[in-house]
């Protein structure tokens, strides 16, 4: 066999292995966000500017962080 049949047996095996561990098998598992970001109590203010940001989140745990 030549090079070229290891590259074909190498190319089928990968799809193969692809098609049934692919990298798409658990999306339908992930956590799901909901709702809409509300605002927290925590406060930043830059020394610098004297700006402030609020800290936004939401059910999942993202948080945003937003100016006033």
């Amino acid at each position: 066999m030549g090079i070229v049949d290891w590259v074909v047996i190498a190319v089928v095996v990968a799809g193969i292995v692809i098609a049934l561990f692919g990298w798409d098998r658990y999306r339908g598992s992930r956590k799901k966000t909901g709702g809409a970001f509300e605002p927290t109590s925590e406060v930043f203010v830059d020394p610098a500017t004297g700006q402030r940001t609020r800290v936004w989140s939401d059910p999942s745990g993202k948080r945003d962080y937003r100016r006033e």
